[in-house]
């Protein structure tokens, strides 16, 4: 028997280089997923942000701080002054579907709100290179007057996520509450594991720069509008996309959160009572698998009284595999585990239902697809026939001519041997000591669960009264999922004017999107409207 080193029998060790190969996958996963929150203990020189001589202390953007009394928080649906959005230049300009997706957001938007976008212009190539982006479009002078760009940090999209959740103090003057972002506990577990993470740095750096953001949205506030904003941090690590709230003191997390936060429900209750005057914490369920869990995936708010859930739908084909089915079956029971809740809790609240599309797995084509190409690359590398360092780089032309070089070299061994067929593929495989096709199909799972939600939108409502919703667009190249897309976004439209009915609809294409596992809700926060001086 060949011995090229294995990469589908699932009991091998893998080799390092297998983890090059995941990265590109990985890495916006990766730096989204965070660790647990540290005690809410307070010392006088936590209070302040100055040392005793009245330099700036250097943890001013992460201490936390005693709570400011508040009136109430802000409504997601009430008049707004404006969208805050970040963005990494590098990343849109590396994935140009990022930056249309971007440019399509500024161009709805400018005409409710003014727009803040927060960005690191220390990247002035990549600066320059965006804004070239735009130049062309019809309404550039429009979009550019309203959108001003926040001289701030190396930050990704996910503004929801590490930004500010606002309210107003007992003065009426606008609060900053600014959670934990970054991961507590990575610094533990890399000691005692002694873990060597490749991406460690990286989400670290990320994580900083994501932590400090609200200090400095509160800063812009003051320095644009001219009036008082305070900033309270709670010692609560949240990501701002797990955080709902019905706007009358009922806030709603995730089990995921909870447990973050040492898994005390009437301890973490108290926290929320005494920085967002919550009057009940809520724990639902996120979705499940390899995803983002946060609950603006699949709860939201439309008024006080209304709250919007999915219809989760199950693709009418049979799941590739027990893990593509466990999915299924576990979205659809906690989707409907908190529908029951709600009703139990909230009988008297209007519940609407939108549809939700399946999840997208891989098909087996593409499974196959992917077998082939771990092959392929694992016995290029064992031959010496590509370095380990430009296996990741190769584009679609080399790496089908890599193809031919390894079934050409296998075909000196095995003349007979072929790929075009899957019969003769997993020939192949078993011949080198592979797992069989038909159980690495079985086996497979995605290294992302790929969720495709129309309720992380985002509610536009302009000081004048018009208002609008931002609703992700999902297509597909199967004509018979097309059509359900399309029935599916009709039902999306009536149900949001149900609650809403002089609501306009703006549709942003989101493809992109769901392999990062977020759409625009998650890269988005609204500051309500202020009494400007």
């Amino acid at each position: 028997m060949n011995t090229v080193k294995s990469v589908l029998m699932p009991k091998r060790v893998w080799p390092l280089w297998w983890l090059a190969l995941s990265l590109a996958v990985a890495i916006p996963i990766l730096i989204r997923f965070l660790g647990d929150a540290p005690e809410d203990n307070f010392s006088d020189k936590d209070r302040g942000i100055r040392e005793e001589n009245g330099t700036p202390n250097a943890e001013a953007y992460f201490q936390f701080t005693p709570p400011i009394e508040l009136s109430r928080l802000a409504n997601e649906w009430e008049p707004q002054q404006a969208l805050i959005l970040s963005i990494s230049f590098s990343e849109a300009i590396k994935d140009l579907e990022i930056a249309r997706n971007f440019v399509n957001v500024l161009d709805v938007a400018h005409s409710y709100l003014d727009i803040y976008v927060f960005c690191d212009q220390k990247e002035h190539k990549q600066y320059a290179h965006f804004l070239s982006l735009i130049n062309p479009h019809p309404r550039v002078e429009a979009i550019l007057e309203k959108t001003h760009f926040v001289d701030s940090r190396s930050l990704l999209r996910w503004t929801r996520d590490f930004g500010p959740i606002f309210g107003f103090g007992a003065s009426d003057q606008l609060v900053t509450i600014d959670l934990v972002y970054r991961d507590m506990m990575k610094t533990l577990e890399v000691e005692a594991l002694k873990i060597d993470e490749p991406l460690g740095s990286m989400r670290d750096f990320f994580n900083l720069n994501g932590d400090a953001m609200p200090s400095e949205v509160a800063a812009m506030l003051q320095s644009e509008y001219d009036i008082p904003v305070d900033i309270v941090r709670p010692s609560v690590s949240m990501d701002g996309g797990d955080f709902v709230s019905d706007g009358r003191g009922n806030i709603f997390i995730s089990r995921h959160t909870l447990v973050r936060n040492g898994g005390n429900r009437s301890e973490l209750e108290n926290t929320f009572r005494r920085y967002f005057g919550a009057k009940r914490l809520h724990i639902l369920e996120a979705l499940p698998g390899r995803t983002i869990p946060h609950l603006d995936m699949i709860v939201k708010f439309l008024d006080h009284e209304t709250v919007l859930l999915p219809d989760f739908k199950v693709s009418k084909e049979k799941a590739i595999n027990p893990y593509h089915a466990e999915l299924n079956r576990k979205a659809r029971s906690v989707i409907e585990k908190n529908e029951r809740y709600l009703r139990r809790h909230f009988p008297n609240h209007r519940i609407l239902k939108m549809p939700m599309p399946p999840i997208l797995f891989k098909s087996r084509d593409e499974i196959v697809s992917e077998a082939k190409q771990a092959f392929m690359k694992v016995y290029a590398l064992d031959k010496g026939m590509v370095a380990i360092d430009e296996i990741n780089r190769l584009t679609d032309a080399q790496l089908a001519e890599l193809e031919r070089q390894v079934l050409t070299a296998i075909r000196r061994e095995t003349p007979s041997a072929d790929f075009s067929t899957l019969t003769a593929f997993d020939a192949v495989l078993r011949q080198y000591g592979q797992l069989p096709l038909e159980a690495f199909i079985d086996h497979y799972s995605e290294p992302a669960t790929r969720y495709r939600s129309y309720i992380n939108s985002v509610f536009l409502h302009a000081k004048d009264g018009r208002h609008a919703f931002l609703v992700p667009r999902f297509t597909s190249s199967n004509s018979g999922e097309s059509a359900l897309l399309e029935k599916w976004e009709a039902d999306v439209e009536s149900v949001y004017r149900t609650a809403w009915p002089k609501a306009k609809i703006h549709w942003i294409n989101c493809d992109s999107m769901v392999s990062d596992l977020g759409f625009l809700h998650c890269a988005s926060i609204t500051v309500p409207l202020l009494a400007t001086h």
